[in-house]
């Protein structure tokens, strides 16, 4: 394929099962991650919806950055943990514009690191870093990517990782990308979160059959 050249096919499915979710372990209780806003929703929609409840600190639905096309998620934050866990309960499953909300506590500081790193499957065989950095790139700052080769032939296998400088840009990308199908491609893109990059790694060099020295 060409360097770069990289194309979505409007066909392709998405699957938003893993899109922003939050964790509520450790976690910060004033901030909240809001799931399935709509497309056209602001800032001050989600206003008359969140501060109702209580003392809002701030509100930030997600955009990229060069379009301001929303990534259907955002973040609020209350100034008290009371506020925010009543705006959970009674915000959490509304219907808003053909949308039903999803409203959890935001991911504690200590996962950010680790929600920002993504895990691809299935990209066309003949990719390079660079179009992987192109496909990515809208949705915030890559800080590190890398595509994974053969040992023996070093032709890529479909499979990459990249990290971005904030779980909520990878958090853009997953909402936008994972389902798509590409050009060049045989199976919808898979993007997750990778849940330990050498353990992911070697589990897929297994599936190849290949010895451990050669890792």
């Amino acid at each position: 394929m060409q360097q770069g050249n990289l194309q979505e096919n409007p066909n392709g499915a998405k699957n938003d099962s893993n899109v922003g979710a939050g964790d509520q372990v450790e976690c910060d209780k004033t901030k909240l991650i809001v799931n399935y806003i709509p497309q056209f929703a602001t800032e001050e929609d989600l206003a008359h919806i969140f501060t109702p409840i209580g003392r809002v600190e701030s509100i930030k639905i997600m955009r990229d950055y060069n379009t301001g096309y929303s990534f259907g998620f955002g973040f609020v934050k209350y100034f008290t943990v009371e506020d925010a866990a009543k705006a959970i309960q009674e915000i959490n499953g509304m219907n808003y514009k053909n949308k039903r909300l999803k409203v959890s506590y935001s991911r504690p500081p200590g996962a950010d690191m680790k929600a920002s790193n993504l895990y691809i499957t299935n990209l066309p065989k003949d990719v390079t870093e660079q179009d992987v950095h192109n496909l990515f790139c809208s949705y915030g700052e890559i800080v590190q990517k890398s595509v994974l080769k053969d040992k023996i032939t070093g032709m890529p296998r479909g499979v990459a990782f990249v990290r971005f400088s904030k779980g909520e840009e990878a958090q853009a990308a997953i909402a936008n990308l994972d389902g798509k199908l590409l050009e060049n491609a045989m199976l919808p893109l898979s993007v997750r979160v990778a849940e330990d990059h050498g353990r992911q790694k070697a589990q897929y060099l297994d599936n190849w059959g290949m010895p451990m020295h050669n890792r």
